[in-house]
Parts: C-alpha cells; sequence; structure tokens
C-alpha cells in the first residue's frame, strides 16, 4: 500500500505584515520588479472546508467566498472567489514562499498584482 501526503489548506490562519502593489509592464509582459512594500498588518482567515475565508485589516473586515478550488498542490493553492460587495478575485496562497497574491484593476483599468507577505502560519 502507498500513503501519499495530503496537503490540506483548512482551518488555517495566514498573519502578514507587508504589502505591496507592482504594476503589468505591457512592454516586457511582466510584472514590474520594483514594487515598495509598506508596513500592513493584516490577517487571512480561511475556514475548515475551504468554502470561504475572511481577511481583517485594521479598518475592515471582508469575506471572500470560494466559488472553485483551481489548485491545491505543493503548498500553492489558488481560487476564483466572490467578495461580500460581488467584486470577483483569484487569489493565490503561496504557503512554501509565504506570500498571498491577488490581481485588481486600477481607476484607469491598469491591471496591478497585490502582494502581502505571510508573517506566520498557523
Amino acid at each position: 500500500m502507498i500513503v501519499m501526503p495530503t496537503i490540506l489548506f483548512g482551518q488555517t490562519f495566514l498573519s502578514c505584515n507587508l504589502k505591496e502593489y507592482c504594476a503589468w509592464n505591457e512592454v516586457t509582459e511582466a510584472w514590474e520588479m520594483d514594487c515598495d512594500p509598506f508596513e500592513n498588518n493584516c490577517l487571512f482567515e480561511m475556514n475548515e472546508d475551504e468554502t470561504m475565508f475572511v481577511h481583517t485589516t485594521s479598518e475592515m473586515k471582508s469575506t471572500y467566498y470560494i466559488k472553485e478550488k483551481v489548485s491545491g498542490e505543493d503548498g500553492l493553492f489558488r481560487y476564483n472567489v466572490i467578495s461580500d460587495v460581488g467584486n470577483e478575485y483569484h487569489y493565490l496562497f503561496d504557503i512554501k514562499h509565504k506570500e498571498v497574491k491577488t490581481m485588481i484593476e486600477d481607476e484607469n483599468g491598469n491591471s496591478l498584482l497585490v502582494r502581502w507577505y505571510v508573517k506566520a502560519v498557523f
């Protein structure tokens, strides 16, 4: 009998201490590398069944409902989600590299990568 390890992500907390916004470069077709991280303490809390997570900051608390788990291998957990106000996002929880990422559009329609640096996973 072969036993394969399964990485579970349910009921997980990720506390973050830094955040940055990275612009998409249309010419090089890559994210800019000169993103300036700034202090931003927050907490991501995934529920046990991986059906939703809550993002808490000092100013607000947002709930994201998981529409689809795209992948969950090698410490990378990708989700298609909808926020509690109806906005759709793609979230990547990268446990190995201690990052949480999503993409947004700014007021001019430019793509931005939002990256939080994880301080602790518990």
